[in-house]
């Protein structure tokens, strides 16, 4: 059977994520040089292949997911945008390529593990919030903000799957909201709605990370976690095979008729502010 190992996965994703591993359990941190993880297009395509590295390495058993420093994920890597082209014309390479074939599949990253994961996000996330909402136990610090820069920040459809998460989380209308007019919600905010499970001060987000995952899975026979992680993201899957390719296809063909990243009227890439009406 084809199986990684911990060294050689670990070494070879080293740019993107941060891995230790102790008593199956390991810990996987976004960063971009070492500090706060700004998303980019390297990121974004580095978690395809980086969890299923994890997947194939029988000898993890629970997944810790989180950030570096104090954001989670707060920026935008303009430098990484700029090298890939998106800051001229847009293309429908770029569409398809960069976004249609990669995010269909990047959510399932995790929603393929076969084991179970913690997400601990460690402060502000402004876009691609199913990297932390759909996994098992979702935890935030005091200092989390969540909003969603699709629509109001990159002036884009919500599309990549925002639409879903979002529409099952918070209710239709709110979700709506929320992704229309860029609102933003803080910790206890996320925990009054339900979007997180717990709320933890931001430097005991990962002790209390690995205290559930030694509590609440590693203390559970191996059949019983693994099984019950199955069971409990499969509703999830079943709606992202529905409604994922259909949200992107709406994304990536509207993208062809207004793009803010090739806007010459002040448009910030890192802040996803500025000029971005058509």
């Amino acid at each position: 059977m084809y199986r990684t190992y911990f060294d050689d996965y670990a070494e070879r994703w080293s740019e993107f994520f941060s891995m230790r591993r102790e008593d199956g359990i390991i810990e996987v941190k976004m960063h971009t040089s070492g500090g706060p993880a700004k998303w980019g297009l390297e990121l974004h395509r580095a978690f395809i292949p980086a969890f299923a590295d994890i997947n194939h390495d029988p000898e993890n058993e629970c997944v810790i997911f989180s950030g570096t420093g104090d954001t989670f994920l707060s920026s935008m890597d303009p430098i990484g945008w700029d090298r890939a082209g998106f800051t001229e014309r847009y293309t429908f390479d770029r569409g398809y390529d960069y976004w249609y074939f990669d995010q269909v599949h990047e959510p399932f990253a995790l929603l393929n593990l076969e084991i179970p994961v913690v997400a601990a996000i460690n402060g502000p996330f402004f876009i691609h919030q199913e990297l932390a909402l759909l996994n098992d136990l979702v935890i935030c610090s005091e200092s989390t903000t969540m909003t969603d820069g699709h629509y109001t920040g990159m002036g884009i459809v919500p599309g990549d799957g925002v639409q879903t998460i979002f529409r099952e989380l918070l209710g239709v209308n709110r979700a709506k909201h929320f992704l229309l007019t860029g609102a933003t919600m803080d910790a206890e905010e996320l925990l009054a709605l339900g979007v997180v499970g717990e709320v933890v001060p931001d430097d005991q987000l990962l002790d209390r990370a690995w205290e559930l995952a030694r509590t609440i899975f590693m203390a559970r026979a191996r059949s019983h976690r693994r099984m019950t992680r199955a069971l409990l993201v499969q509703p999830w899957r079943e709606l992202l095979v529905k409604e994922l390719p259909f949200g992107l296809a709406q994304e990536c063909w509207a993208t062809h008729g207004h793009w803010a990243m090739a806007d010459d009227r002040g448009y910030d890439v890192e802040t996803l502010t500025g000029s971005r009406a058509s």
